[in-house]
């Protein structure tokens, strides 16, 4: 079953607006978390309040498999990178953070790179898939979150340094778990597809495929490598890895996945996608 591209690319941008709304939700409400007394009422209005937010995270995936009914997987991924400008434009009414010209001006070049990817990446048809490629693609995020908990724990083995020499250190342990994290993260549109072109829409078959706890795999990842990632840096530096590699990593698996090549037009508006991500994160 096919859907129309524009329906497609309104659930891909609804559930990259799902999935940021609930983030923030999130993020508003999460003092409660900490609580150790018995819950006042303001502590359960924070709660109900988080709770709605992870509801709304959990309720975007369903949205991307939509997406991926009429856009090909790089393009869906691609509209992921939704999430920064989305963020950013409901922390202003909610987080009371600024929105400013400039993000309001890379948003839009976001939104619009974004159109561009999607205008020129077809339909998602059949097309090839390879297994051995899509294992090779959480295989390299998995060796690279080894290394990054083997020198987390090497540092932690060692007398703390002090001063610039351990916010260097910090900082690029910090990469190292933002980049696993955004390449989890993005990856999770690969399995989604492939259960597609496994087993449809016959929901009793999809446990008997890998593809589902691939997915699993790549959620988890990503979430739990990016709360590390945030401990030990700061936003600015962590989130355009983090963001950008959720765009750019399955564009890049999709082409040996699926055979999804993409022209040097569609091309450059992943590459702005990236470098409009950055732009936002950086600030006002």
């Amino acid at each position: 079953m096919g859907l129309p591209l524009p329906l497609a690319a309104a659930a891909a941008l609804g559930g990259n607006a799902l999935l940021s709304l609930g983030m923030v939700l999130q993020k508003r409400n999460v003092a409660w978390l900490g609580a150790a007394r018995p819950l006042d009422r303001g502590s359960r209005r924070a709660a109900l309040g988080w709770f709605s937010g992870f509801m709304l995270v959990n309720a975007a995936p369903a949205f991307n498999y939509l997406a991926l009914l009429g856009l090909p997987p790089n393009v869906v991924s691609a509209a992921a990178g939704s999430n920064v400008a989305f963020t950013a434009l409901f922390a202003a009414p909610l987080l009371g953070e600024r929105l400013g010209p400039r993000r309001a001006a890379f948003s839009a070049l976001l939104f619009g790179a974004i159109a561009l990817a999607g205008l020129r990446g077809g339909e998602a048809g059949g097309g090839a898939f390879s297994p051995a490629a899509l294992y090779a693609f959480i295989a390299l995020p998995a060796a690279a979150a080894a290394l990054a908990w083997a020198l987390l724990r090497a540092r932690r083995g060692r007398a703390a340094p002090a001063g610039a020499a351990e916010r260097k250190g910090d900082r690029a342990l910090a990469l190292l778990f933002a980049a696993v994290a955004g390449s989890c993260g993005g990856y999770m549109v690969l399995p989604m597809r492939a259960l597609q072109l496994a087993a449809g829409g016959e929901v009793a078959r999809w446990l008997a495929t890998p593809y589902p706890y691939l997915f699993l795999a790549g959620g988890i990842g990503g979430f739990v490598h990016v709360q590390v990632a945030y401990r030990e840096g700061e936003m600015a530096s962590v989130a355009p890895l983090y963001y950008g590699l959720q765009v750019l990593w399955p564009a890049l698996a999709s082409y040996f996945v699926f055979s999804s090549p993409f022209d040097p037009l569609q091309a450059s508006a992943f590459l702005a996608i990236a470098a409009a991500i950055a732009l936002i994160s950086r600030g006002s």
